[in-house]
């Protein structure tokens, strides 16, 4: 079975996705913050349950521009997007990562790009549209 994991700070942003991808096949696991992420893929992948990760750029759980810009700007504590798929690189040089964020043409997105990710999609994208560019990447 295909294994995706989704790394977003949003639970809705977890529950809608998984609804649809595992309609398709796919075993979804979650994290909310980047540290858990990056704890939970280290698991998966030295147990040989390898996923492909869904990585949000903020993952700050912050309501407020004032928390979200410390967190982009790397000076807060929580690992943001870009230093999670950092250290899921460290992990595994091949991880499998896509960024799925509202932040795509921002410099944050570039700095997420320059990680090394496979893509990055627009938030924009519908769930399901989404689901199903995963499912073909993952079968592909």
């Amino acid at each position: 079975m295909n294994k995706v994991l989704i790394v977003d700070d949003e639970e809705d942003i977890h529950d809608i996705l998984a609804v649809y991808m595992k309609r398709m096949g796919i075993d979804v696991s979650s994290a909310l913050t980047g540290e858990d992420g990056v704890k939970l893929y280290k698991k998966m992948f030295e147990n040989g349950k390898e996923p492909m990760v869904v990585m949000d750029l903020n993952l700050s759980g912050s309501k407020s521009m004032d928390g979200v810009n410390l967190h982009m700007e790397g000076n807060d504590k929580k690992m943001d997007g870009v230093r999670a798929t950092r250290a899921i690189f460290k992990i595994n040089p091949d991880a499998k990562i896509w960024g799925y964020t509202a932040w795509n043409d921002t410099v944050w997105a570039e700095k997420l790009k320059d990680t090394g990710v496979k893509k990055i999609v627009k938030r924009l994208v519908p769930f399901k549209e989404f689901a199903e560019m995963v499912k073909d990447f993952l079968e592909g």
